[in-house]
């Protein structure tokens, strides 16, 4: 259901149910949201939930981190209760998916309103909660409106809450912050932190007040755990003692000792479950670090390029770039070019050898003369270099006609189409390759995150290098069911960034072969070959 009829919908059905306007019941509550809560509905929060209460009582927007199963969209649900019955005021909520919506935070919503039904009034329904005309929340999904569809939301009282909010993208977000004007308006943006290019982790970066929730933060667990000295939580001693059985697992609560305390919210955080993702995910894992910790790991835990990879490749440049420049000069220059066309800028990537040393981007008009200005940006780049070379072009779309007056003008241009089949498969091995690929993007990808995770590519000091390296690690990937991998589509590239991804053209520029003594190999095999004597007597002499 769109936003427009939500608004005509909800309008006429608090007229149909109420026929106007009436006093909220609980105004003596406007100050003091975790008082209504003990008092009037019998729910005593945690500490961090009273944290957070608070905060979007007093502050325009608060941020929240928060660990899997700690009451997030509990503690969200309530807040709109607040709103409505204390404050007198519109509340909205949002999620990426209607699930989202209609059966996490909203399923919290109506049950509590049904258990207090009596008390607040108004009439619940699967998405909306009606007290009068002026008094009233919906909840609705972020794709069913654009940033757009935001705009004009703005009354004297408004709450608005993002939950799930590491799936919303940067446009519901932006909508989200222009409907925010008013003095006593509030925003709550909640949810785990899993993705660390997403909208949600750019927010809290910035936010020096942003709530961060740990799962051992929480009663259920907390009791149970000390932090040691490597700064990771521990069961403590005297605890695993009687709660861990002989295989290394939690024993059922009904085991435990008498004295120790069992489970104070049923269904949220418990050790069992903590210790579980210790065993199977461990204690340095993105999927730890977002789940368990409440923060934003620097990898995502499906990201094919990794941040932390890109930032041991610079590191590795910095501590003897005469070592790797020199390696470097045994080759020619390979050369990516991503063609854009009016929206999207042109991206030249500059590798020679093992280094990288280049990613250019180049601004387009949108005049349709783009492709061909693609084309003159190479060719005075290669000029420039003055050595060997070869360029690889992005020719699936636009790019064709760049590719094309390279190869017509006498440049040494190879086409690079992601869609095509992988090289193996070209190649008709007989022996199954070690890892398979749906297509030749998601094959090069791997080449350039194995070349990476092997200590066999440097980085050298890159002009732009977070906007290169936002653009590298943005792309996810899956396997499907002959287990090849995949790289997540485009359009969801571009929707996590914001912008496409131009720096794709370090990966095309990886199509190029590289020569090693004259003979041509990719990446790969001739990176292998450096760790011949000839590599360690340069080594040798520049460390």
């Amino acid at each position: 259901m769109g936003l427009a009829k939500l608004k005509t919908s909800s309008s006429k059905y608090a007229a149909l149910v109420h026929g106007g306007s009436r006093p909220i019941p609980f105004p003596q509550y406007a100050d003091d949201p975790v008082g209504f809560f003990k008092n009037e509905l019998g729910i005593e929060l945690t500490n961090e939930q009273t944290i957070i209460a608070e905060s979007v009582r007093d502050r325009p927007i608060t941020n929240v981190k928060a660990a899997h199963g700690t009451g997030k969209s509990f503690i969200a649900s309530l807040l709109v209760i607040y709103f409505l019955f204390c404050v007198g005021g519109v509340a909205i909520t949002t999620a990426p998916s209607e699930d989202q919506v209609k059966w996490i935070l909203w399923a919290e919503l109506r049950k509590i309103h049904g258990l207090h039904k009596t008390k607040l009034g108004g009439r619940c329904d699967i998405m909306q909660l009606l007290f009068s005309e002026t008094v009233y929340a919906f909840g609705i999904t972020s794709r069913d409106y654009s940033e757009n569809s935001f705009q004009g939301q703005h009354r004297q009282k408004q709450l608005l809450i993002e939950d799930e909010a590491d799936g919303i993208t940067p446009q519901i977000d932006n909508g989200f912050i222009a409907c925010l004007t008013g003095s006593d308006n509030r925003g709550l943006r909640i949810g785990n932190p899993v993705d660390p290019q997403s909208q949600f982790a750019k927010t809290c970066k910035l936010d020096k007040r942003c709530l961060t929730v740990s799962a051992f933060s929480h009663p259920n667990v907390s009791w149970a755990y000390e932090l040691c000295a490597d700064g990771v939580y521990r069961l403590k001693p005297e605890v695993a003692e009687h709660i861990i059985n002989e295989d290394g697992e939690i024993k059922p609560q009904q085991e435990w000792p008498p004295e120790f305390p069992r489970d104070r919210i049923p269904g949220a955080i418990s050790i069992d479950w903590i210790e579980r993702v210790r065993r199977e995910k461990f204690e340095t894992s993105a999927y730890w670090k977002g789940r368990v910790m409440g923060e934003y790991a620097e990898d995502a835990a499906d990201g094919i390029i990794l941040l932390t990879l890109l930032k041991q490749a610079r590191s590795l440049y910095d501590q003897n770039p005469q070592y790797w420049d020199a390696i470097a000069k045994r080759y020619p220059w390979r050369l990516g070019l991503d063609v854009g066309d009016g929206g999207d800028p042109h991206a030249l990537a500059l590798l020679r050898g093992p280094v990288l040393y280049e990613v250019q981007i180049h601004p387009t008009k949108g005049d349709l003369l783009d492709t061909e200005r693609a084309a003159d940006i190479a060719a005075s780049q290669i000029k420039l270099l003055g050595t060997g070379y070869s360029i690889a072009v992005d020719n699936t779309g636009v790019g064709a006609g760049t590719l094309a007056k390279l190869k017509k003008t006498g440049y040494q241009a190879l086409p690079c189409r992601f869609g095509d089949v992988p090289s193996y498969k070209k190649k008709k091995q007989k022996e199954e390759p070690k890892q398979k690929f749906t297509n030749l993007k998601a094959e090069l990808y791997w080449q350039f995150r194995e070349l990476l995770m092997g200590g066999r590519i440097a980085i050298a000091p890159l002009e732009n290098e977070e906007y290169v390296f936002q653009d590298l690690t943005a792309t996810r990937y899956s396997t499907n069911t002959k287990d090849e991998i995949f790289c997540e589509p485009k359009d969801k590239t571009k929707s996590r960034l914001g912008r496409s991804p131009d720096s794709e053209a370090v990966i095309i520029a990886l199509t190029n072969p590289m020569e090693l003594g004259g003979v041509p190999q990719d990446a790969a095999t001739a990176l292998q070959a450096e760790t011949n004597s000839e590599m360690e007597e340069l080594h040798k002499l520049f460390s």
